[in-house]
């Protein structure tokens, strides 16, 4: 289950670059391409620099203007939803 003291980090076979701000992401496996907008970028950039998605909410928090409530419901939902698309893999807590 992901929870805020969760550490994820992209699969191994996903690749992705941030262009125009938004995230494009290759899955390998699955020969897909998935684009993330500009929020969804910083997520994942978040999490590949090895912040946990409590560190994650931290930061989103003081960047944009959302309750808290809010954004965690978002962030866990979205995080959960990569997790069984097969974009991360949960590597801790």
């Amino acid at each position: 289950m992901i929870a805020p003291s969760s550490v994820l980090r992209s699969r191994a076979d996903v690749r992705y670059r941030v262009v125009d701000g938004q995230a494009v992401l290759i899955r390998q496996r699955d020969a897909e391409v998935v684009v993330l907008n500009g929020v969804g970028a910083r997520l994942l950039n978040l999490l590949q620099a090895g912040a946990s998605v409590q560190g994650v909410l931290d930061a989103m928090a003081t960047e944009f203007e959302v309750g808290r409530a809010e954004l965690e419901h978002d962030v866990l939902a979205f995080v959960r939803e990569l997790v069984e698309t097969g974009v991360l893999e949960e590597v801790g807590t």
